[in-house]
Parts: C-alpha cells; structure tokens; sequence
C-alpha cells in the first residue's frame, strides 16, 4: 500500500514537472524569441509585412473590411475575414516595431499549453489524478517543443493564432455543458463562443470551411442537451445569441459585403460548392473520382504525423507514421470513457476538416493548413496510455512502443527548434528587424537603400519603407535598381528554407530557394542558417554589425 502511494506521488511529481519545463520551454521559444524578429522579410510577397501595414493603417483610419486573398491548391476566388487585423491592432500600442505584430501569435501560442493542458486533464475523466496529471503534462511538453507551431509563432501571420483559439472554442463549449442552468455563465459563454468563432473563420480559409459546421454542430448536441435534462427550454435561444456575437464581431466585413453586393460571399460559397482541388479532376471517372478522394482522406492524418511530429519524407518515417496512428487510434475509439463534450467536439473538427482536405493534395498541402487537427496525435496518444486495459505484458509492450514515437518525435522537433534558435541566437545568428532599424537610423537622412528584391507589390510593401515610416523616420527611400550612392545591407548570413526570396551577391539578380525535392512532401518551414554569397559590386563599406555589412556603392 505504501509502495502504490509512492508510485502515485512520484507520478504526480512527475506531471508536475512536465508541465513546469512545457511552460518554461513555451516562454523562452515564444514570448522570448519572438523579440529576435528574423523572419519579417522571407518570401516573394511576404505576407506579415502586407500585414503589418494593413494593421498599422487603422491608426490613419484606414479599417481593413476583408481579409488576405486566399490562395494555392484550388483555394483562391475569394478572400478569408478581416477579424485577424483588429484583434492583432491593440498589440501596436506598444509600438510600430514589426516584432509587437509578431507578438500576439507568441502571445497566443505560448497560452495554447497551458489552454491544451488543461483540455487534456478535463479530457481524462475517470481517470486517477496522479495519471491524468502526468499524461496533461506530457501532452503540453509535447505540443511545446512542435517546430512548426514555434516558427509560425515567431512571426505575424494569420494562420498562427489557429490553435489557440481552437482550444478556446473548445473550453467554451465544454463549459457551456456543464453549467447547463446558470444564466450567468450562460450568456458571457455564448457571446465569447461567437467573438472566438468569428475571429477563427478569419484566421484561414480551412477554419472558413469547417468552425461554421461545427459550430451549427455544438449548437445542436447543447440543445439536445436542454431538452433532455431539466429547467427552462428558453436556454435554446443562447446558440442564436452566440450567433448573433459572431455575426455584429464581423461587421466590418459586413459593411464591406453590403457595398460589393456579397461578392466575396458568394465567391467562398462558389468555391465549396466546386469542392474540387484541380479543374483536371472534373474528367475523372467518377470510381477515379472517389478513389482520388478516399486516397488523400487516408493520406492527410499520415501526413500530418510526419510534417509536423516527425519532420522527415523517407519510407521508414512513413511507416513510423503509418504504425503510431493506426495504434492509437485503434486503442483510443476503442477505450475512451472520459468527458464526451470535448472528445466529440475534437472528432467532429478533425473529421469535417479531412472532408475538407479531401479536396486538396495531401503532398503538396503544407502542415498550418490542417492546424485545426495539429494536436490530433498527441490526444490520441495520451487516450490511449490513460485507458488501456490490455493484460501487463501487453500493456509494458505498449508503452515501450509510444516511448519509441515520443523520443523520435521529440529528437526530430528539437533538432529544428535549435535551428531556430540558432538563427535569433549565438555567433550564426541572423540580422533581426530591431538591428536593421538601428542601421537605417545611422544612415544620412535622405540616402536610399538599393535591393532588387523591391518589385512589383514590393515597391511599396518592403521591410525598409515600414521600418523607416513607423520606426527610423528617417527619410529614408528604397529602390530596385542599385547606382552609385545607394546604400546595400549585405546579410552575413541568410536562412535556406524553401521559397525566400534572395539577392544574388552582384545584386543584380534574385533567387528563390527551391524545395529538396519539388514532388515529395512538403516540409515547410525546416530550415537552415548558411552564409550569404561574397558582394560583388564595387563599394566602399560604411559600417559592420555581428549580422551584417552595410555598403555605399562606388
């Protein structure tokens, strides 16, 4: 007796533990990190800089009606909700530095472990507190060490925030059950479910596809729940009040709708009712048809496990991937006896967004497009170590083998993670957006800064002119085209991850960095830190930082 009460305090010790070290190890990669802000100009047309004067435009007046056009794998036609530029505004008080946008998303993500922890351990009913504290603990180290989600933290993009307010919704709606006759609770709950909906269907177009279903969806399983239990029926009118939530929090796309004639929704109701990744598979036979969609079905969960747990495209990682769903998934329908509100909700999500991503190609679709269903692995495992009942050797197998997956998973995503760090960190540490402000401010005022990446939409939506009109003030220009006088930032080193957008070292020419392999698995963003090309043009240097050379040309 005494030897099992050791074993459950150790246990408890444990989980307290592990979500000691998840929590420190989502400030020091989020809410630390992001101050070292070197992902603010990666891509042809980067999103976050558009964004960021989108945001910083509402100070002028300027109030974004719609959101980003979507677009890649069949998605584009229409453009998601604007919801993501006002709930990011209020972080610009603090500032117009690129990093304060970058900020909510490490804000959000850092809180999403505690939020999954939490969800976890509400999960685990009937389960005894020293496991259900232990697997709530492994379940938020875990998710605190997933590369993808720390990257996509460090800097400002829509999609960021997904988890985050997925989880939210999700602890809302299982609240909302278990008050089911306190109006007090009720009506705040409600009214924050539709803000947290209407801020989701704005953050991508995967979550535009399926929040509103699932929503419909919690609000039939809450009415069910009124009609077979006790008290008054008028609690069926609360849906309609968390509807009405969502409906006013987006009335600057409303007020935009009115003026386009619903243009823009009926472009999004155009592009579900096509439900077709490519105008090629409209040839199809139609057991083609169906069995190119069975396919990605089966495929995107795969996937998934290898994007964002085991970062790697070989045949065995493959079959890793293969083995760990098919196990815990297998186990976890199976045995789950714990809280049925969440474990719904979750089923429902994931299983309307592979219906979604049916549609798209599961090789080419990168890891945030399924956000939704991110941490899908992790509750599937932690179910399936909380509920087993096979016999003790069985079982001592069973734990070896789910030992083996996390220790793979968590050496694959820490490998990546300290590439990340690398690149803010140390004596390979990438130019961040606060030393650059600190370069242009000792340009002379007036001079122009030269990069021939500054093109087309980037002629005006570039790092150096939000910088300059936010930050420097500097009265500082910034051209295409490199003549004598100009001034070139010259990178020591850049950041080798596929489709940023590069000078050549004559600064003449540009570059895009292909993917590893333009037909295999999409491992965006794993990356890597190498050293920028030799310059070229004739110069004379004007200053040195730890990160770059500044020149003027000659």
């Amino acid at each position: 007796m005494i030897k099992h009460s050791q074993s459950k305090s150790i246990l408890t010790s444990l989980g307290l533990g592990l979500l000691s070290v998840a929590i420190a190890i989502g400030i020091i990669t989020r809410l630390v990190a992001v101050f070292q802000y070197v992902t603010f100009d990666i891509g042809p047309d980067p999103d976050q800089i558009r964004d960021a004067f989108a945001v910083m435009g509402i100070w002028s007046g300027d109030f974004p009606l719609i959101g980003p056009s979507a677009y890649g794998l069949g998605l584009g036609g229409f453009n998601i909700l604007p919801l993501y530029y006002y709930v990011f505004f209020p972080f610009t008080l603090l500032g117009g530095a690129p990093v304060f946008q970058a900020l909510p998303n490490a804000f959000f993500s850092f809180l999403s472990i505690p939020l999954f922890i939490y969800l976890i351990y509400q999960l685990l009913e009937r389960v005894e507190f020293p496991t259900r504290i232990f697997l709530s603990g492994l379940a938020g180290l875990w998710h605190s060490v997933l590369f993808g989600d720390i990257f996509i933290a460090n800097f400002q993009w829509n999609p960021s925030s997904l988890v985050f307010f997925f989880l939210l919704f999700t602890a809302l709606y299982d609240l909302a059950l278990k008050h089911l006759s306190s109006w007090r609770l009720q009506i705040p709950i409600w009214i924050g479910i539709g803000v947290v909906l209407s801020i989701l269907v704005s953050l991508h177009s995967a979550a535009l596809f399926v929040m509103p279903i699932v929503f419909v969806m919690t609000s039939l399983m809450f009415g069910f729940k009124v009609l077979s239990g006790r008290g008054s029926n008028s609690r069926l009118i609360l849906p309609v009040l968390g509807a009405l939530a969502s409906v006013v929090s987006l009335a600057p796309y409303w007020l935009h709708e009115y003026r386009q004639r619903l243009g823009n929704t009926r472009a999004i109701f155009r592009t579900i009712a096509s439900a077709s990744g490519s105008g090629d598979e409209e040839s199809l036979p139609l057991y083609l048809w169906f069995w190119d969609k069975i396919t990605n079905l089966i495929l995107q969960p795969i996937n998934t496990v290898r994007q964002v747990y085991f970062w790697d495209a070989s045949i065995p990682y493959l079959i890793l991937s293969v083995l760990f769903l098919l196990l815990v998934a297998f186990i976890s329908f199976q045995k789950f006896k714990g809280n049925w509100n969440i474990w719904q909700l979750w089923l429902a999500t994931w299983g309307l967004l592979l219906l979604a991503a049916a549609n798209i190609d599961p090789v080419l679709s990168v890891f945030y497009y399924k956000s939704l269903m991110m941490l899908a692995p992790i509750v599937l495992a932690v179910i399936a170590i909380a509920y087993l009942d096979w016999p003790k050797p069985a079982t001592l197998a069973f734990y070896c083998v789910i030992t083996f997956f996390v220790v793979v998973s968590f050496s694959q995503n820490l490998f990546y993670d300290y590439q990340l760090m690398a690149s803010k960190y140390g004596d390979r540490r990438l130019m961040n957006t606060r030393e650059l402000a600190q370069v242009m401010t000792q340009l002379p005022a007036g001079s122009t800064i030269c990069d021939p990446r500054i093109a087309r939409r980037r002629s005006v939506r570039n790092q150096y002119n939000y910088i300059d009109t936010y930050v420097t003030r500097n009265d500082l220009d910034a051209v295409e085209e490199c003549q004598a006088g100009h001034y070139i930032v010259h990178p020591k080193r850049i950041l080798w991850i596929e489709g940023n957008f590069l000078n050549q070292g004559d600064y003449q020419e540009t570059y895009i960095i292909p993917p590893a392999d333009p037909e295999g698995l999409k491992l965006w963003p794993t990356l890597e830190i190498v050293d920028n090309q030799a310059f070229e043009p004739s110069a004379d240097l004007f200053m040195e930082t730890e990160t770059a050379f500044i020149y003027r040309l000659s």
